[in-house]
Parts: structure tokens; C-alpha cells; sequence
């Protein structure tokens, strides 16, 4: 319970015994209804008030320090200088560990109970999914997760969004016209695209777009288009960015990406060729959230929960969006110039989180059967 609960129901249960007090012998105050400075037996002052929430607020917090681990699946150059300013503030000792998302997710089912982790930070909610399925995770309170819109939320209250992202095509503007391109994601599975796509099949949020797409499609569908795609003569690469630099090189028309890699381009060349074409509908324009989720074996509770309320500060949402170049969640926070507007995307409509991350182990067994 918060400090704000604790106050109110401070009050409140002062309020009530004031005016349940009864009066003693011959109309007198009762035992603890004396009448002086106080006030009228039966009342309370403002002053009695005041002093009980200021007595609840002072009530001591679980003391915030030691050492916090953190599974990362985001990566350092995205979240380091937030992790650092955490810990410069705190005075908290942060270890890191950095990998994919969705192979983190998978360390942290084998760890189980005796993981080291205190919190998963995830890029992509699918992965967040995985563990919160192995119930791994701590349900978190309800003010933080009151912190960000729903559809950022695992609905059983297992982890919370810390910013959003939409997947995106990156196309070469000297190369590509946005008029041959398809409404959806599998539109591209069209001769006329051969030699000309780029992908990054081990990435955790490519992995989450397919689990979407089994989800909404069914797997024969999804596995019919990365077999096409696969025939294609497409580029392979091993994750988002070196999509975004290849086509500003020319060397590749177009990829499949999340959309904040080609904004960061934009933001240090805005003369660069490359941009992002944001898909008509389906899981190719799928926005999602990056998350955190507290692990149940955490031996620092206090430290993680402080570290998840730091990434909806708004020193972090202004990182997200104006380094990052991602969608802040937390209301208030100016989206950076750069992003479009996020109630334009045409993401699929109720998502559910819980179950795209059924279909995460299907998704790689797809992709790696299709031959990526």
C-alpha cells in the first residue's frame, strides 16, 4: 500500500471514530472525546488532520540501495545513459546483462527461482509474455501500472509499458516509391520485391510480429508468406540498424524494422534518403510497448520497484522520446517532432499480450522452418 492509501484511510478512520465517539454521564465527553483544545466532542480540526497525513507520510519506505540486477533485451546504446542516471541518483549498484529479448526470456524460464535478475527489461511484450507465463513475475502495483495507457499493460498486471514502438517498413526514397508498396505485411511476398527486402529474422521484435501474425492468421498463413519471403532473394541481417544504414548506402531497398532506427538516422542527416512507410493495417503496423517486470525471486524488491517508477519519470520518457525517438507513455510527456502520431498508426485493435506469447516458440519454429 502507498503512502497516499495510507494517509487517507488515516483520516478516514479518525473521522469516524470523532463522530462515533458517544457522550459519558450527564452529557460529558466520552473517554476519548474531551472537549479543550480539540474542538466540540464528535469534531476534528484541521489541525488533527493535517498532523495524521503528515504522521502517514512519514511512515518509512523499504529502503532503497545494494545492488540491482538487470536482464536487459534492450540494448546498452538505447538504455544505458537512463540505467546510469538511475543509479547515479539512487546510489544504487546496477549490473547488466544484455542480450535479445527473447532470449533472455527463454534464460529466465530455465533460471527459474534462482535467477540472479531482479528486472526484465524488454524490448518487445512478447518476451515480457513468455516469463510472466512461467509465473516468474511479481504482480506490480497498481499506481504504476495506472501510469501508462492499457493497451501498455499486461492485463494481469505482471509487468508495465515504459515506451512504445510500431514496426515499420525503411525504404530507399531514390529506389522505392511509397505507391508500389503493399497495404500489409504480406504484400511483399511479390516477385516484383525480389532481390529488394531486408529482415532481421532473429530479432525479438520480428519474432513478436510473427506471433502476431499466427495469432490474427493462423500458422498455414504465416508460414506460406515466410517461405515466399525466404524465396525472395532477400537480405539478411542481424538486427535492425545495420537495415536502416544499408539502405542509406543504396544497398537495400527495403527493410522490415521497428520505426525509431530510421528517425535516429534522420535526426543526425535529415538530407538522408531513407524513411519509414508505416503499413495500412495488420501485424506488419503493429505498435507495441517495450516493458519491465519485476521479478519474484528479486532479492532487492525495493531497488527494482524504484527502478520501474524511474523509467516512468520524466528524465526517462523525455530520453525515450528525444534520444530513442520512440513513443513516451506516461501522459505529459511531448512526443519528439519526428514521430508521427501515434492514434494515425493503424495498429490491430486489442491486442492481447498474454496470448502472442503462446505463440513466441511457434513463431521461431516458423521462421527457422522456412529456412532463415
Amino acid at each position: 500500500m502507498n503512502k497516499k492509501s495510507i494517509a487517507l484511510i488515516s483520516v478516514l478512520l479518525m473521522l469516524f471514530s470523532a463522530c462515533s465517539g458517544e457522550a459519558g454521564p450527564q452529557g460529558e465527553a466520552g473517554a476519548t472525546g474531551a472537549q479543550g483544545a480539540q474542538g466540540p466532542a464528535g469534531e476534528v480540526s484541521d489541525a488533527q488532520v493535517a498532523a495524521a497525513v503528515e504522521a502517514a507520510l512519514a511512515e518509512p519506505e523499504a529502503e532503497v540501495g545494494g545492488t540491482l540486477v538487470i536482464y536487459s533485451g534492450r540494448k546498452e546504446s538505447l538504455v544505458a545513459d537512463v540505467i546510469a542516471a538511475f543509479a547515479a541518483e539512487t546510489g544504487v549498484t546496477v549490473e547488466v546483462r544484455y542480450a535479445k529479448s527473447a532470449a533472455l526470456a527463454g534464460t529466465l524460464a530455465l533460471e527459474g527461482a534462482i535467477s540472479p535478475a531482479d528486472v526484465f527489461l524488454s524490448q518487445d511484450p512478447v518476451s515480457l509474455g513468455v516469463v510472466a507465463k512461467e509465473g516468474l513475475f511479481d504482480v506490480l502495483p497498481e499506481d504504476i501500472l495506472d501510469n501508462v495507457p492499457a493497451w501498455a499493460v499486461d492485463q494481469r498486471g505482471y509487468w508495465v509499458g515504459t515506451s512504445g514502438r510500431s514496426r515499420s517498413l525503411v525504404i530507399d526514397t531514390r529506389d522505392v516509391s511509397e505507391a508500389e508498396l503493399p497495404g500489409d505485411i504480406y504484400g511483399l511476398n511479390d516477385e516484383k520485391f525480389r532481390g529488394r527486402l531486408g529482415l532481421a529474422p532473429s530479432n525479438s521484435s520480428f519474432i513478436a510480429m510473427i506471433a502476431c501474425m499466427i495469432e490474427q492468421d493462423g500458422e498455414e498463413k504465416v508460414a506460406e508468406w515466410l517461405s515466399g519471403i525466404n524465396g525472395l532473394d532477400y537480405g539478411e541481417y542481424p538486427k535492425n540498424s545495420p537495415q536502416v544504414a544499408a539502405a542509406d548506402a543504396g544497398e537495400l531497398d527495403i527493410g522490415m524494422i521497428n520505426h525509431y532506427y530510421t528517425l535516429r538516422v534522420l535526426a543526425e542527416n535529415g538530407d538522408s534518403p531513407v524513411k519509414n512507410v508505416y503499413l495500412d493495417g495488420g501485424c506488419g503496423a503493429m505498435v507495441m510497448p517495450a516493458g519491465a517486470g519485476i521479478l519474484s525471486s528479486s532479492q532487492n524488491k525495493a531497488a527494482a520497484l524504484a527502478f520501474i517508477e524511474y523509467l516512468h519519470s520524466t528524465s526517462a520518457q523525455e530520453h525515450f522520446t528525444n534520444t530513442v525517438f520512440e513513443f513516451p507513455l506516461v501522459p505529459g510527456i511531448t512526443p519528439n517532432a519526428l514521430l508521427p502520431d501515434i492514434d494515425s498508426l493503424n495498429s490491430p485493435a486489442n491486442l492481447n499480450w498474454s496470448a502472442l506469447a503462446i505463440w513466441q516458440e511457434k513463431a521461431v519454429e516458423l521462421i527457422a522452418a522456412a529456412g532463415f
